[in-house]
Order: C-alpha cells, then structure tokens, then sequence
C-alpha cells in the first residue's frame, strides 16, 4: 500500500472515530436532557389552576422539591403512587415551607399538614396521614389557608 494511500484510509478511520464520538454524545446529552425535564401537567384545586411537576418515579419521589430554594406561586409538586397507602413525608433538604396535602384514589383531601418547616438534622419529623392516599401535593405553605382548602376537597386534572 502507497504512503499516500496509508495517509488517506488513516484519515477515513479518523473522521469515522470522530463522527462516532459525536452521535454518541449528542445522544447522551439527548437522553440527559429528556430525564432531566420533568413532566408536568395542571390541576385545578379550590378554583385555583396550578401546575404542577409530576412526581411518579421512587427516585422523582425521594428527590421530592429538596434542595430547591423556591416554587412559583401557582406551582406545586404532584405524587402519584402505584397504590394507596399512608405515604410519610418529611422536609428533609428542603430550603421554603409547605402545605402538604394528600389525597385518596377518587381525588379528594383526605389528610392536611399545614406550614411545614424545613427540617434539621437534629429534628426532621415524618409526617404521615392516618388513611391511605394516592396522591399527595406539595404547595407553597399558605396555600391551603388562603384558598380555604378542607378535607374532602378535591382536585381535577386541566
């Protein structure tokens, strides 16, 4: 084989290894980007629209709203369980106060915690409702007592 010919299938391998990197980090990002989007959907509740992320995954469930330093007023964060059981939540990582409100398979408010501060290591209670829900969301603390939120009210999907 020439040198010129050696120089040339060198060069074809290179740019095919280089053409190959780069589809398979598009993709990466691609993928990364996708899992890092959450899903969102709206809710009405108390004649309040609110959107609200989607909390389906056990790993979207534990990471919850931890670690973020606010949440737009008319947001929140939806937890769909598999089943209805007495879900526990606790405000471990998180950085504002929540109500938290958790409700049965036919949509409807079947237990309210109120004004939840973030916890500390040394004190970080579970709060946990005594009957079985399915979804629990999680709002900016004041929301239940400013749109007269009560048991038995319950959600819509928009």
């Amino acid at each position: 084989m020439s040198k010129a010919l050696r120089k040339l299938v060198a060069v074809i391998i290179l740019l095919l290894a280089i053409s190959l990197s780069t589809i398979t980090i598009g993709y990466y990002m691609y993928e990364q980007s996708k899992a890092s989007t959450p899903s969102t959907t709206r809710i009405r509740l108390a004649g309040v629209l609110l959107t609200v992320e989607l909390a389906t995954t056990p790993a979207e469930q534990q990471r919850g709203l931890s670690g973020r330093s606010a949440m737009p007023e008319d947001h929140g964060m939806l937890f769909i369980f598999n089943q209805e059981d007495e879900w526990g939540f606790w405000m471990n990582g998180m950085m504002f106060p929540l109500d938290i409100i958790w409700f049965n398979a036919n949509m409807k408010a079947v237990f309210i915690e109120q004004d939840l501060q973030p916890c500390t290591p040394n004190q970080c209670p579970v709060f946990t409702p005594p009957v079985g829900a399915l979804y629990v969301l999680e709002v900016n603390a004041g929301f239940v007592k400013t749109n007269g939120v009560t048991l038995g009210d319950s959600f819509t999907f928009v």
